[in-house]
């Protein structure tokens, strides 16, 4: 087991150079898929203004992958939004409802074919999810292409079944289908399968860990690297949880 890769979160503005690696990784992808010509790219210079990176980074081969999570703001639409402005009236009024309790979404994955068929893009989803409670993000939305549809279902999104066609729309182009998702509560986390839920949860708890993955079979060392700001995770919300947990039973 020779390879190890590390999983890390930050800021845009705390490092911009690993930002803009990130950015050129996904561009390659867009390109090579020949969808880069129809997807709106974010600029160089001026990140989104609540945005957190998640990149996993080889010793040798850089950033081998990357998604980013980005907060909704009275003043600027997610990804979703901008993509889906001319294909669903709704998706507007969707957006505004699931924004009351504090609303992100995750996008932007890409893996580097260097690193392939590692479950690299699964780990980085399941990374995105685990950190949102430290950006104080209730839902979570996504819009993902057939192809990475079973790493979002894994990580406790469900389809937006109201939108497109059962959450379905063809985009961006026309080989291309593309799904609406949501994950109702973070907080709990109760629309991800059981085993994929512990996961997260062991990241949200510690977010600074180290430990062997084999996401298709094959092992390798993971240092996961996720703690935004330098006071340690509150225990708070899992007190929520376990709280939550006895309502249901009561």
């Amino acid at each position: 087991m020779n390879d190890i890769i590390t999983i890390r979160a930050f800021r845009p503005q705390s490092d911009f150079a690993s930002y803009r690696a990130y950015l050129e990784g996904h561009r390659a992808v867009l390109t090579d898929l020949g969808v880069m010509a129809v997807v709106k790219s974010k600029d160089d210079h001026e990140p989104p203004p609540d945005c957190v990176i998640v990149v996993a980074e080889h010793a040798e081969h850089g950033i081998v992958g990357g998604i980013r999570i980005e907060i909704a703001g009275a003043s600027t639409k997610l990804p979703m939004q901008q993509a889906l402005g001319t294909l669903e009236p709704r998706i507007d009024e969707a957006i505004g409802r699931l924004s009351e309790e504090g609303l992100g979404e995750v996008c932007g994955l890409w893996n580097s074919g260097l690193f392939a068929g590692r479950g690299v893009p699964l780990l980085l989803s399941e990374a995105a999810v685990s950190l949102v409670h430290q950006l104080g993000i209730r839902r979570l939305v996504c819009f993902v292409a057939h192809y990475t549809l079973r790493h979002a279902l894994k990580v406790g999104f469900q389809l937006m079944d109201t939108l497109g066609d059962g959450g379905a729309f063809t985009y961006p182009i026309p080989r291309i289908k593309s799904f609406a998702m949501v994950i109702p509560d973070t907080l709990t986390l109760a629309s991800a399968p059981g085993s994929w839920r512990q996961r997260i949860l062991s990241l949200r708890c510690r977010p600074q860990q180290d430990r062997v993955e084999a996401p298709t079979g094959i092992p390798y060392a993971v240092r996961y690297r996720l703690q935004l700001d330098a006071d340690p995770v509150s225990t708070a919300i899992y007190r929520h949880i376990a709280q939550h947990r006895a309502a249901l039973r009561a």
